[in-house]
């Protein structure tokens, strides 16, 4: 074998190769309702992949200010008819009482369980804020005794399916949705197996 022959095969290749590309993570634009204890916001989220669930982002999002995108703003008091609309809001994560999704495409396909699923089971609870009674029901594990582990000891968001929540300055005025979710952090009382939503 020839000696340039022999060199060629052993250099190493010197090409300079383009950097890798990151991958960015899927975004997509989730249609929601956040409602304060003031002001009721309708409008879309940027969330961090198609099909992430809104519970998710408020609790690990990791931003004290969400931006809401397309946003339809009206007060919550009675005489309050007018609607604002704005390009972008700011919302404060600790400003939001509840939040509800207003996503109505076809339903997702259901995930596939984690090797961690444990099976819950739904109890109903009433959650009183300063403006607002909640009603819906809590999921979590069978074993899970509801009076020893209260769901008010956290300051996460928490999810409440089959809710009805109403607004107490004004009690006509009441959200009924699939799931309805509430900031712990503003829950005042939290009365397991009770509806102290108004009569």
């Amino acid at each position: 074998m020839p000696a340039d022959a022999y060199d060629e095969e052993l250099q190493p290749d010197m090409t300079v190769q383009p950097p890798a590309a990151v991958e960015e993570p899927s975004r997509a634009l989730l249609r929601v309702e956040l409602i304060t204890d003031g002001f009721r916001m309708v409008g879309s989220l940027e969330i961090h992949r198609a099909g992430g669930r809104l519970v998710d982002f408020l609790n690990f999002g990791g931003e004290p200010v969400f931006v809401l995108h397309d946003a339809e703003v009206t007060g919550l008091e009675r005489e309050s008819d007018k609607t604002s609309h704005w390009p972008i809001a700011q919302v404060r994560r600790e400003a939001i009482a509840l939040a509800i999704s207003r996503e109505h495409g076809p339903p997702a396909a259901e995930p596939e369980q984690p090797l961690e699923y444990v099976a819950k089971e739904p109890h109903r609870v009433s959650f009183l804020l300063p403006a607002f009674a909640v009603v819906g029901d809590l999921h979590l594990a069978k074993e899970v005794d509801i009076n020893a582990a209260s769901p008010i000891r956290g300051s996460d968001f928490v999810p409440l399916t089959d809710a009805e929540a109403t607004y107490l300055p004004h009690p006509t005025l009441v959200w009924r949705a699939a799931v309805i979710i509430v900031n712990v952090a503003k829950v005042e009382v939290c009365c397991p197996s009770a509806d102290l939503s108004p009569q």
